[in-house]
């Protein structure tokens, strides 16, 4: 029902996607499979004009956008309907596949590039995701959340260099907030966090031998 034809006719998204899904702990409904499958044919019909990802193999996009961005799951404990800002989120992610999976989230997705935000505008529609938004700018453009309450509780960073975020984080996170960053090692030098600290680190292996990755889950110093 669910199988994908892209440049290798042999290859299933949905195979692919369910076991590198198992191998992070989750499984998902029918429905919810569904809405990948069109969400990974929608990227891959965007991709070959626009160059969402930089990926080309279906594998790759499968495990390194996909399964990979279902990692960020683990880091939200059980705050399934927090607010949370997808930073220099690309194609959407992590932020849209966290969504299909905890539709009660609050999702902003944070990205500076027209053609990039084109496509999430229209996928989010595609995929009829309520409480996603989009906003075209920079972190370092944005202006701050004035009132807590308005601030996210996580934000989520994939692909993207932490050091240009951190000065930036009392802009967008509570003061209890955490900043969740995909990685492929251990924070090793902690006296460059700006005023975060790791509040935990968790590791994970991705299928097909893609190798080990961490979370790195910081907060605010005290």
């Amino acid at each position: 029902m669910f199988h994908v034809e892209q440049s290798d006719q042999s290859f299933n998204f949905i195979d692919h996607f369910k076991h590198g899904v198992q191998k992070l702990g989750l499984s998902f409904t029918e429905e919810t499979l569904g809405k990948f499958c069109l969400y990974y044919q929608e990227l891959c019909r965007w991709d070959r004009s626009i160059n969402l990802t930089g990926l080309r193999t279906d594998r790759e996009r499968t495990i390194l956008l996909f399964v990979d961005s279902l990692a960020g799951y683990l880091a939200l404990g059980n705050k399934l309907d927090a607010k949370i800002v997808d930073i220099g989120t690309g194609g959407g992610f992590p932020g849209i596949p966290l969504k299909l999976v905890s539709p009660a989230l609050d999702v902003l997705l944070m990205e500076p590039r027209s053609n990039k935000t084109a496509f999430l505008h229209y996928i989010i529609g595609k995929l009829e995701l309520p409480k996603t938004s989009v906003l075209q700018i920079r972190l370092e453009d944005f202006n701050s959340m004035v009132v807590d309450e308005e601030k996210c509780d996580f934000a989520i960073c994939k692909g993207v260099n932490v050091d240009h975020i951190l000065p930036h984080l009392e802009h967008i996170l509570k003061k209890t907030g955490k900043l969740v960053v995909f990685r492929s090692k251990n924070i090793d030098n902690h006296s460059r966090l700006n005023g975060m600290e790791v509040f935990e680190e968790l590791s994970y292996e991705l299928p097909f031998e893609y190798g080990s990755r961490v979370l790195s889950i910081l907060k605010f110093a005290p």
